[in-house]
């Protein structure tokens, strides 16, 4: 069954995921890499920023390609284990200025897939668990439906860029509003047991809003269309296209008002939330 969103949704309370979405298969160009140093260059970018490495047959990875980048440029643990709420702020806080109050929300989000009574910490493969985080309708992932493993999808992922201009380099909010929305739906036409709930809705387009401040900023909210698919094809951060974090910190607020332009923006013509 197919449901059209009410907009009375909460947006003050939008449970912004941990999930930016997914993870790239290691035998990709760069992940066949054991190691790579970036050329350094005078940004000002960390060095975590310059060093990448391809997760290794004992290191768990996680439906997130953000968890995964951070843990192969070792912002976070590299073998995606023991995660905690430090860790978390610092990771995210150093790599991609994200504020400590909206990284304490990923965090919590997915420290609610630990089944362990009052754990303080998580590992990447418990984020698999099917719509707590993880979720149908994905940018770069097939459904849980067809495939388990949560790892890129190149053709689930150039269907969804298929939705822009071919010869756009910025992804603005308003044009990945409607793409995000018709790739969901088409997504659904093909899996009998596709879902969206209300409370899937708000992680998916605080994942997409994400993506419009860490590859843009605060103050131009649109993703380089470049960073991004560098981005999601390689689970490493573009610093060696020209990248850095931007200088303004990402808050809760600002989230909340761009999650709630996306909605607005999203066409009406297109259901927003499914069941089975």
């Amino acid at each position: 069954m197919k449901m059209q969103l009410s907009f009375g949704l909460s947006i003050g309370a939008l449970p912004v995921a941990l999930g930016f979405s997914h993870f790239a298969q290691e035998g990709g160009s760069l992940a066949a890499q054991a190691s790579r140093q970036i050329q350094n260059r005078d940004s000002g970018l960390k060095p975590h920023h310059y060093t990448w490495t391809a997760p290794g047959e004992d290191d768990v990875r996680a439906p997130c390609p953000v968890l995964n980048t951070l843990a192969n440029h070792e912002f976070l643990p590299h073998n995606g284990r023991n995660i905690t709420l430090d860790k978390a702020i610092d990771a995210l806080g150093s790599a991609m200025n994200i504020a400590p109050a909206l990284a304490t929300t990923f965090f919590n989000g997915g420290l609610r897939t630990n089944p362990t009574p009052n754990a303080t910490w998580f590992d990447f493969d418990m984020l698999h668990k099917h719509n707590i985080l993880e979720h149908d309708g994905s940018l770069s992932r097939r459904d849980m439906y067809f495939d388990t493993s949560n790892r890129f999808d190149e053709d689930t992922f150039d269907s969804f860029l298929s939705y822009f201009d071919s010869n756009a380099t910025v992804l603005g909010v308003n044009e990945t509003a409607v793409a995000r929305a018709k790739h969901a739906y088409e997504m659904s036409k093909i899996n009998p047991e596709f879902t969206i709930t209300s409370t899937n809705l708000p992680i998916m387009v605080g994942e997409s809003v994400m993506m419009m401040l860490v590859w843009g900023s605060v103050e131009n909210p649109g993703a380089n269309r470049e960073y991004f698919e560098y981005f999601f094809r390689n689970e490493r951060l573009p610093v060696e296209l020209g990248w850095t974090p931007g200088s303004t910190e990402i808050e809760v607020s600002i989230v909340q008002s761009l999650s709630a332009a996306m909605l607005s923006a999203s066409p009406s013509d297109v259901p927003l939330l499914f069941s089975p």
